[in-house]
This record gives C-alpha cells, structure tokens and sequence, in this order.
C-alpha cells in the first residue's frame, strides 16, 4: 500500500472519524485512514476468523486477507451498512471458503490461560471446555458456526448478523436455533 495522504484525513483537526468516514477517505488513496481502520477492526476481525477456523495462523492470514480486499475496493465502497458489517461479510466468506477446503484443528485456544489466578485444576478444566466446546462449533455447518460466533462472541444483533449473511434476522433466529439444538446435544454427549 503505497502512502498517499488525502485531504482531510484520518487525523483531521484531532478528531475522532467514524469507519465509514475513514474508508470514503482511504478509498481516495489515504492510506493512513485506512490504516486506522486496521487498527480499530484488527483484534476484532482476527477473534472471529480464530472462531471460525480454530487456528491462530490461519486466522491472522484471512483476517490480513479480508483487510487487503477491503483495501483492493475502497474506491468503491459505498456505507450502505456499518463498515464492521461490510468487513465480517468479506471476512466470513473467506473463512466459510478455508473450511470447505480444510477442517478446523482443535488445537489450544489462544486464551486458553488466561491470567486470572485460577488454580491450575481450574485453569485446566476451563481449557478442556473450551477445547471441547470449540470442537463441537467446528462441527457445526458454515453458516450455523457463523452465526453463533457473531452472537455469542462478537454481540451483534439479528439485525446485523443478517446484514453480514444476506438474510433475515428471522433466518438468524432459525440458523441459531437449529445451532444450539445441535451444540446441546453434542456437548451433552460428551458429558
């Protein structure tokens, strides 16, 4: 990405832009804007490629990937939807494409020890969890493993999800559904 700063970048006059601010900017060619969209979105962007692929490598690559499309395009973005919609969208089909050509591994979580002070018994059973839970989503079917990763780890609404999975909040609600039906009986079949 080469530098070219547009008028009225991402730092104008100190104040705070909003995303689809920033990304009009950078699709003039400011790469600092566009950089700051980096910033804000990264953590975020790589958490649910981690979810969605189980691997801590192959998610930064999608989530680079993902920002890199972004990038390619920003001269045609148009905020029809909050820039964070338009990237989980791109970011999401890019992992839905990675597990259809390789299945998730159940290596350990990133987090799996997190410094909290547990106990080690408490730390381990917490990792087992979390290794068996994970498990469980990457047997879930693309769409079912996004949706449960975009409510119950990123907090987005029907609504949004929606908008990031070209469909209705009433098919996230089914898409759910059927996910934590499947998920329940997994996980108690371990249990």
């Amino acid at each position: 990405m080469g530098h070219v700063r547009g008028r009225g970048g991402a730092g104008m006059e100190g104040r705070v832009r909003s995303d689809e601010d920033l990304m009009s900017v950078a699709g003039r060619g400011d790469s600092d804007a566009f950089e700051e969209l980096v910033r804000r979105h990264q953590h975020g962007a790589v958490g649910i490629a981690y979810r969605l692929l189980g691997d801590e490598h192959r998610a930064q690559d999608a989530a680079q990937e993902a920002f890199l499309r972004v990038w390619e395009h920003a001269d045609t973005y148009r905020p029809t939807a909050a820039f964070r919609t338009y990237l989980y969208r791109i970011l999401t089909r890019l992992c839905i494409d990675q597990r259809r050509k390789r299945r998730p591994t159940t290596g350990e979580p990133m987090d799996a020890f997190p410094a909290t002070g547990d106990l080690p018994d408490d730390a381990l059973e917490r990792r087992e969890r979390a290794v068996l839970v994970r498990a469980a989503l990457g047997r879930l079917p693309g769409r079912q493993h996004v949706a449960i990763v975009l409510r119950h780890y990123e907090a987005l609404s029907y609504e949004e999800i929606g908008a990031v999975m070209h469909c209705s909040a009433r098919a996230v609600d089914s898409m759910l559904l059927r996910a934590r039906r499947r998920l329940s009986e997994w996980l108690d079949d371990v249990r």
